[in-house]
């Protein structure tokens, strides 16, 4: 029982992380362009993407996307182990 109640938590958790993760992400976009810029990414409101700008930026565009930043997390997470998420 104590294993369900943890693995609960764990999951809202995770569930609420990507929720506000999201936020972060639509409150960071100034121009509301469905992109970031590294000056946007890095007004305060995204430091992990501000750090790894360049690397989540994979196609060179000088923006970051949601998908991108996705893409770069779930790389992550793999490397870690753990399994990505959807």
């Amino acid at each position: 029982m104590k294993t369900i109640i943890q693995l609960c938590a764990v999951s809202l958790a995770s569930l609420s992380l990507t929720a506000f993760a999201a936020d972060n992400f639509k409150r960071a976009d100034a121009n509301r362009d469905r992109a970031l810029t590294k000056a946007e990414a890095c007004s305060g409101k995204t430091r992990h993407v501000c750090r790894n700008f360049e690397a989540i930026d994979v196609n060179r565009d000088g923006v970051v996307t949601r998908t991108e930043v996705r893409a770069f997390s779930n790389a992550r997470r793999v490397a870690k182990g753990l399994p990505p998420k959807a």
